[in-house]
């Protein structure tokens, strides 16, 4: 069963990136040469990140790095990546956040082993999806939205956008690579056990990446890379990943959320480009907000807990944060004499204890309950700044996200930023 915390990703940001106010947060970008790799408003289902209302980025170094533990690898490497990929060495890191700090999904923090992988130094652009599609090994993108780059001319050397997670998946099967795990993202992203709260260090996105950007994506490879040499792993579209979204240590093993990381062209607030943050979405879903970038696995690399079926190592989790009164015992948090897996659920490699007889199909619908509004004047101001005609803040609380949505949207309200149980909403 997925989060009741379903909250608004590329729907919140459709009138905050349309909005011409906003700060262009492309501006005085460092040009970055692009080894091109394999290659948010509207989207079709609402983002489901849980988010407070501030997160707190966890300490970062801001080391460069080329000088530091998330250097590019060098040629000493034993097995040298795809053209336009880069060799992420691996290593033991924390994935997640300590308990109160950033999202509530972040947690239980947990440490795991990644091995080496290869990574696209890109998104993936316009024209390497093109390419794919006039070779018959990908289908179209959606053009659908406002700002899904096939609707303008010139973006060629764009991220793709709208695009859900098996169009994403079958794109990097046609390179012969897969989508990264959300662990390997993750560690890509923070620089291993650097633990970057952005991909380039702790500094604030603006002029490090693109965000708060009005007219949709930016071109890749515009700003300075971060970590292991990488482009774009914080801003410019979020990245599916392979994962099915579950509460950590373990992914879940249905397909009925995808996870996706990394923030995007349309976020206005820090919290949303935090390398830690998860997002998701279902598979079938897309957005101008989304796209992705390629992973393999290099022939050198053995994987300890075996393989999934698409050649990416499976999960290994060596220690967690367990409440005071257990411990961990390699597949759970659980009390002194307790089995390995708890009644009604069996192990299974890379995913922990799962049901023995897991149900078919979706989930059953959870009845929302009421949703409240109260004024909150202090967010007016920028009610009246980014959304024109809409200059009353008001918080709506209770029921489910899809619930609040109907009920905000009803009364002409305007999503400006979502969390936990709540929405801040814009309204006339």
């Amino acid at each position: 069963m997925l989060s009741l915390a379903a909250l608004l990703g590329c729907a919140l940001a459709t009138i905050a990136c349309d909005d011409s106010k906003s700060k262009d947060g492309s501006k005085a970008p460092l040009q970055v040469s692009s080894a091109g790799g394999r290659g948010e408003p509207g989207a079709t289902a609402a983002s489901q990140s849980s988010v407070g209302a501030t997160g707190s980025a966890p300490s970062a170094s801001a080391t460069p790095s080329g000088s530091s533990s998330a250097a590019a690898s060098g040629p000493s490497e034993p097995n040298a990546c795809p053209d336009g990929m880069i060799r992420v060495p691996g290593g033991e890191f924390w994935v997640g956040s300590h308990k109160g700090s950033g999202s509530e999904e972040e947690w239980p923090r947990f440490k795991t082993r990644v091995q080496p992988f290869c990574l696209d130094k890109t998104e993936v652009t316009v024209d390497a999806y093109e390419a794919c599609v006039k070779a018959d090994k990908c289908t179209q993108a959606s053009n659908k939205h406002r700002f899904c780059n096939l609707r303008w001319e010139g973006r060629g050397k764009h991220p793709i956008n709208c695009v859900d997670w098996n169009q994403a998946t079958a794109y990097c099967k046609a390179q012969d690579a897969r989508l990264p795990t959300e662990v390997e993202w993750e560690f890509a992203a923070r620089g291993g056990e650097e633990y970057r709260a952005y991909s380039w260090g702790s500094e604030d996105p603006d002029g490090r990446t693109c965000w708060k950007h009005p007219g949709g994506s930016c071109e890749v490879g515009q700003y300075a890379a971060g970590a292991f040499g990488l482009l774009d792993m914080t801003g410019n579209v979020w990245e599916w990943t392979s994962t099915s979204f579950g509460p950590y240590p373990w992914p879940a093993t249905n397909n009925l959320s995808k996870v996706y990381r990394g923030g995007s062209w349309s976020r206005r607030f820090n919290k949303w480009m935090r390398t830690p943050l998860r997002n998701r979405f279902p598979p079938k879903s897309q957005g101008s907000h989304l796209g992705m970038r390629c992973a393999a696995t290099p022939s050198d690399v053995s994987c300890p807990a075996g393989k999934a079926d698409d050649g990416s190592c499976l999960r290994e989790v060596l220690e967690i944060d367990c409440p005071p009164t257990e411990k961990w015992n390699g597949l759970r948090c659980a009390k002194q004499g307790a089995p390995p897996c708890p009644e009604g659920r069996k192990e299974k490699k890379g995913f922990g204890c799962v049901l023995e007889h897991e149900a078919d199909g979706p989930p059953p619908e959870v009845e929302s309950g009421p949703v409240s509004r109260s004024r909150t004047a202090g967010f007016d101001s920028d009610c009246d700044a980014h959304y024109p005609g809409r200059p009353h803040a008001y918080r709506y609380t209770g029921g489910t996200h899809a619930k609040r949505n109907a009920v905000s949207g009803g009364a002409g309200c305007k999503n400006r930023d979502v969390g936990v149980g709540w929405n801040s909403c814009c309204c006339p």
